[in-house]
């Protein structure tokens, strides 16, 4: 038997870390090239007009870079704290998903699969299906929780990634 769920040490990071990384990350991510180009205005005053269309897409792919990468983080951190009271228990025959207002979730352990859409950073969601039923319904993890890489590896070994 794996049980799977998130403590509070777990979640109170995950509640933090888009504050953390929008100060830390977003200070280096864009006050080094501001910095960069502040020495370079200062040393050649023409360089803002000479180049300000290669400026221009640089920023715009600068930016885009930054979001989809903070979009990817906030994504699996929604996740995480949404999922925050289920509990998940992978038993011999079953898998089943207890959440946090009493509801349950069933599947036969028995053509179960696991498809990972997001991966940023070395955090990842997994969505759990059994491949034998069309309508069955999925049961969301996180690598926040404890135990989750057992079970993951357990089901579907080599899903866990290691960002490798």
């Amino acid at each position: 038997m794996i049980q799977c769920y998130y403590t509070k040490e777990t979640l109170g990071i995950v509640a933090k870390s888009g504050r953390y990384r929008a100060i830390g990350c977003g200070s280096v991510w864009w006050g080094l090239p501001v910095l960069l180009f502040t020495i370079e205005l200062i040393r050649n005053p023409g360089f803002l007009f000479r180049n300000a269309l290669f400026l221009l897409i640089w920023c715009i792919g600068w930016f885009g870079i930054s979001y989809l990468f903070h979009w990817l983080l906030c994504n699996i951190e929604k996740t995480t704290l949404q999922h925050a009271g289920d509990e998940i228990t992978l038993d011999d025959n079953e898998i089943r998903l207890v959440k946090s207002d009493g509801t349950q979730i069933t599947l036969p352990r028995q053509g179960l699969t696991i498809r990972s859409p997001y991966y940023a950073c070395g955090n990842q969601i997994f969505k759990i299906r059994n491949s034998r039923f069309t309508s069955s319904p999925e049961i969301v993890l996180t690598s926040d929780m404890e135990n989750a890489k057992e079970l993951v590896e357990t089901i579907q070994p080599g899903s866990w990634d290691e960002g490798e």
